[in-house]
């Protein structure tokens, strides 16, 4: 929250005990952010690009099927798509 740029090697990965509905919302965020749902098989199932939120209540953002992972990315283009496999996860 409050960061005002991230380049394109940074991101925040949030990782989760189990598998379930997990949301996110853009609450206090001063970019645009590309969002990435991440299923327990570390398949990416989900998404999005997210502005800054500057209304209240804040929407709440969530795919369709239960999720381990969200990756947040910075606005750029990625080369991670729906259905692709994750490398790295395997130890959370």
């Amino acid at each position: 929250m409050h960061r005002q740029h991230l380049s394109s090697s940074q991101g925040m990965l949030l990782i989760y005990s189990q598998a379930g509905d997990h949301r996110i919302w853009m609450k206090n965020m001063l970019i645009p952010l590309r969002v990435y749902w991440i299923d327990e098989n570390f398949t990416v199932v989900g998404e999005r690009r997210l502005q800054p939120c500057s209304v209240s209540p804040c929407p709440v953002y969530s795919v369709p099927g239960d999720t381990r992972y969200i990756l947040e990315l910075g606005d750029y283009e990625h080369r991670l798509a729906r259905g692709d496999k994750v490398e790295g996860l395997s130890g959370y």
